[in-house]
């Protein structure tokens, strides 16, 4: 390790030292292999020294990021074929839900255990659950199953009891089963729905909340958040338009977990939204119709945006980012060929994908 000023930067240089900005928010990782373009960066956050390991580091990083990139392409492998064997048990209890069948509990859990594993509870695969959502027709069982992933990261990221992270799982993945009360004609419907329609289909929440009554192994928590997971905050929800400590957490989280998969995921009468644009809504929603505490504890964790990140803009333009401030975490600041673009201030503006290592 040694003490450089930033006029002696080169090429593949490793930063052994956090890089902060005078208001806090973090420049340069440490770790972070530097580029010479990276010193008007600093220049222009008034940094002139900074702290480096030895060159003679960097090849030895880079045989580590092969063999991570390389563990990771294997476990994303697995979490494939996991989530696809899910898939196939949560089509079954949904089609079966139709004909009163029992839900059986026991079989859900088994399927979805493997997924739950902490090495999959991270935003490398809860930001791109879209991808396993290319099959219209299979909708409603990738919507159960993300929303069950997400609930259970939300659950173990605001720091509920680990015996309570199942429970949202099994929430998330039963959130809407009183879908299959609701009448095929209304349910499919191409036109646009009209009110007695819209009023069945709210009726869902009912539904499901009765079906799963006498329901062996799943909590109190679980049956309210199906009943509650449209209720928000400010009462505008339904079926009770209950408020704020009315409404059970868990169904707080539910709403959090169904609404961001939900735009996210590319639909026959729609595009997909990007999810830095959907964290965006949400954040705003937290104002006055989600839970504030829920929905920041969500973007904290999702929103894993770094110094140097390679990004593409909504508008096509592609840039590097060059500055977050934790306070709005998914409009940071974007160094572009033709300047640098503030997305805090650019409100038209956002991120549409972040590239991927070998991307770039």
């Amino acid at each position: 390790m040694r003490t450089i000023t930033i006029d002696l930067i080169q090429e593949r240089m490793i930063l052994n030292q956090d890089i902060y900005s005078e208001l806090g928010g973090i420049i340069f990782k440490k770790g972070t292999i530097l580029k010479e373009r990276d010193r008007e960066i600093l220049k222009a956050f008034g940094i002139t020294k900074i702290e480096i390991d030895q060159e003679s580091d960097v090849n030895e990083k880079q045989d580590k990021v092969v063999n991570k990139t390389e563990d990771q392409s294997s476990l994303a492998e697995d979490f494939n074929t996991y989530f696809k064997n899910a898939l196939k048990v949560i089509d079954i209890v949904l089609k079966n839900a139709q004909g009163n069948a029992p839900i059986p509990i026991m079989a859900i859990r088994e399927v979805i255990t493997p997924l739950i594993q902490d090495k999959y509870i991270n935003p490398q695969y809860l930001l791109n659950l879209k991808l396993y959502s290319t099959d219209f027709t299979k909708y409603e069982s990738h919507h159960a199953l993300s929303v069950s992933l997400l609930s259970y990261a939300i659950g173990k990221w605001v720091g509920l009891e680990k015996n309570e992270w199942i429970q949202l799982a099994l929430a998330g993945i039963l959130h809407d089963i009183g879908m299959s009360r609701i009448p095929s004609h209304i349910l499919y419907s191409k036109n646009k729905l009209v009110p007695y329609e819209y009023e069945e289909i709210k009726m869902h929440t009912f539904y499901g909340y009765k079906m799963l009554n006498h329901t062996m192994g799943l909590s109190k928590g679980t049956h309210l958040a199906v009943l509650q997971h449209h209720e928000r905050e400010d009462g505008s929800g339904y079926p009770l338009h209950f408020k704020e400590q009315q409404i059970h957490f868990y169904a707080k989280i539910v709403a959090v977990a169904d609404i961001f998969h939900a735009m996210i995921s590319k639909r026959n009468y729609r595009s997909e939204y990007s999810p830095y644009l959907v964290i965006d809504h949400l954040l705003n929603e937290s104002y006055q119709k989600l839970n504030s505490f829920i929905v920041r504890t969500f973007a904290k964790h999702m929103v894993n945006l770094s110094i140097g990140n390679k990004v593409i803009l909504s508008n096509g333009m592609v840039g590097d980012i060059i500055y977050i401030d934790q306070n709005s975490p998914t409009r940071p600041m974007i160094k572009t060929r033709e300047g640098i673009i503030n997305l805090a201030q650019e409100i038209n503006l956002h991120i549409k994908e972040v590239f991927k290592q070998n991307q770039k």
